[in-house]
């Protein structure tokens, strides 16, 4: 006994850890069916949802008894590995576990194969006896084909995997095909020669699943280069632009990054329709045409408001090599320690910073709401403007239902586009200054009694004050709501901005008990005056020029906040 030498031994248990923990969601499983038909050189994959029961069948190489012992129910065995292998296409597998996620989603899972010049062969996995045989670390035998499943399989050469009694919630057949064309986007545009055709219940997955997101883009940037098969997909593009320079150096291999990330219009429509937002579009990453790692730029997140917007497809097919397998076993992820990885992300920050810094511009010069954080203007501003262009398309939309004339509709919309989002910003500095002078003379006890009407200047602000008030008694007498229309009743209510500066400048120079310092001397309404033939035309909704609105007068204005104390 001392002799006998030490060995490996695996138990039974590693396909609880190995296979039913290892995917994500039953789509994911179909995609690593469809997987393992591509690299059988499979042309065609046709795969059937209904109730409980999933079936994926290719027209592959199919195996034999030999292959099916040997390669199939040989926990990491590897294709790339395999020398009798002459396929031309780039193989998925690699580790050989795969595979075993095919034991997450059902109660039953039955393989039926037939290679070229053999008789068909194949077993089912039962799960329930399976957990049996786990439990006492026994051993398990694959159930033996019935008659049924032999006579059901029609095909001279390929796999066919039958999945019953499923466990899990079964996605809809569209959010299957979307996830699918999502999946496996490189068959779109595969070599003369080659064809990879996947069905979901007799419907082609196409290019056309993805229509939905495509026509929800609005911009897009390339990387590397502009890829003419990725720009086709799209017909609403707004703005693009090609990233150069995203070859980077590892170890003496370059590495190229290509591919392409874009932005929808509205965050949302990242989400695939009626997934309940199980699938949600992505910046992934690419190896050979295969989906190695979802959600990108998680893995460099800045939480910007741009990133909640973006999707795409990232390739670099450096990760793949001989001597180094950076995979993670689920395939759906890579080592995040790996060096060139590390080197990757890197370059992929540069390429997110360039992304970032577009965006918002792009999104302002199409009068949509851009990432504030990242607007070199004051916030409040960013917002006035973001609130002028919703309420525009608002009206754009009255004007697109009513206006029947298509010239003059034409010429409204384009009126509209054009009016200035800044002529609010004064109003709005103006409307609150206004009131904060109010308020003041309110807190400061100002009657209306407590003017002096022998003096002429006082006197001439009661009589405007008066004169206004009639006219707005005049108009809310005959005005069709017949109700209130201020607020509040009170004197103040019937002055402008120069009324009110006059007022504080007046009850201020009463109510000192020493002399004013000398730089709180000059009056208020020395300002009030000059700033009152811009407050006008603003208060009347008139367009102002661009010269006006950076005067700076109104900010003069404004700081008489720090004379009030």
């Amino acid at each position: 006994m001392r002799d006998k030498p030490f060995k490996f031994q695996f138990s039974l248990e590693i396909l609880n850890h190995l296979g039913r923990g290892l995917y994500r969601s039953f789509a994911t499983v179909i995609a690593e069916a469809v997987s393992n038909s591509w690299d059988a050189e499979a042309k065609e994959v046709y795969i059937t949802i209904s109730d409980d029961i999933l079936i994926v069948e290719d027209n592959g190489k199919g195996m034999n008894s030999n292959d099916f012992r040997e390669k199939f129910l040989t926990v990491g065995y590897s294709r790339r590995e395999d020398i009798t292998n002459k396929s031309k296409r780039n193989v998925i597998g690699r580790k050989g576990i795969g595979k075993l996620a095919m034991l997450s989603v059902s109660e039953k899972v039955t393989v039926v194969t037939k290679k070229k010049d053999t008789e068909l062969t194949g077993g089912s996995v039962n799960n329930t006896d399976l957990d049996k045989e786990i439990k006492k670390k026994g051993k398990y035998v694959l159930e033996k084909l019935s008659e049924v499943e032999k006579a059901e399989f029609t095909k001279s050469t390929g796999t066919k995997i039958i999945f019953k009694k499923i466990k899990t919630k079964l996605n809809r057949e569209e959010i299957v095909r979307k996830y699918l064309a999502t999946q496996f986007n490189f068959i779109f545009s595969l070599n003369d020669g080659d064809s990879f055709t996947i069905f979901v219940n007799d419907k082609k997955v196409s290019q056309d699943d993805l229509k939905e997101l495509n026509d929800n883009t609005q911009f897009i940037w390339f990387l590397d280069k502009e890829d003419k098969n990725f720009l086709e997909r799209f017909n609403n593009i707004d703005r693009k632009k090609i990233i150069t320079n995203t070859n980077f150096n590892f170890n003496g291999k370059e590495i190229n990054i290509k591919g392409f990330i874009a932005s929808v219009k509205v965050s949302n429509q990242l989400l695939l329709k009626g997934s309940g937002g199980d699938f949600k579009a992505s910046i992934n990453l690419f190896t050979n045409g295969r989906l190695r790692q979802e959600n990108l730029f998680e893995e460099i997140a800045r939480k910007t408001l741009t990133e909640e917007y973006l999707y795409g497809e990232v390739h670099v097919d450096g990760f793949d090599d001989k001597n180094n397998d950076r995979f993670t076993s689920s395939r759906e992820g890579i080592i995040k320690d790996d060096l060139l990885y590390q080197e990757f992300l890197a370059e992929l920050k540069k390429i997110q910073t360039i992304i970032i810094q577009d965006w918002t511009p792009w999104r302002n010069e199409l009068k949509l709401e851009g990432d504030i954080e990242q607007d070199k203007r004051p916030g409040y501003e960013v917002r006035m403007e973001d609130s002028q262009n919703k309420r525009e398309i608002d009206f754009k939309k009255m004007l697109d239902e009513n206006v029947e004339d298509k010239e003059l509709k034409k010429d409204l919309q384009g009126k509209l586009s054009g009016f200035s989002y800044k002529n609010t910003l004064v109003y709005q500095d103006l409307y609150i200054l206004e009131n904060i002078f109010r308020e003041y003379i309110k807190d400061k006890k100002i009657k209306e009694t407590d003017f002096d009407v022998s003096n002429i200047e006082e006197k001439n602000i009661i009589d405007s004050i008066n004169k206004i008030r009639n006219y707005r008694q005049i108009g809310e007498a005959r005005h069709s709501l017949k109700g209130k229309i201020v607020k509040e009743e009170h004197y103040l209510n019937y002055t402008d901005l120069c009324d009110l500066g006059q007022i504080i400048d007046i009850f201020n120079i009463k109510n000192q008990k020493k002399p004013i310092p000398r730089k709180y001397q000059q009056p208020l309404i020395s300002d009030a005056q000059d700033i009152n033939p811009v407050r006008n035309p603003v208060m009347h909704t008139n367009e102002i020029t661009n010269e006006v609105v950076g005067w700076p007068k109104i900010k003069n204005l404004i700081d008489y906040m720090k004379k009030l104390k």
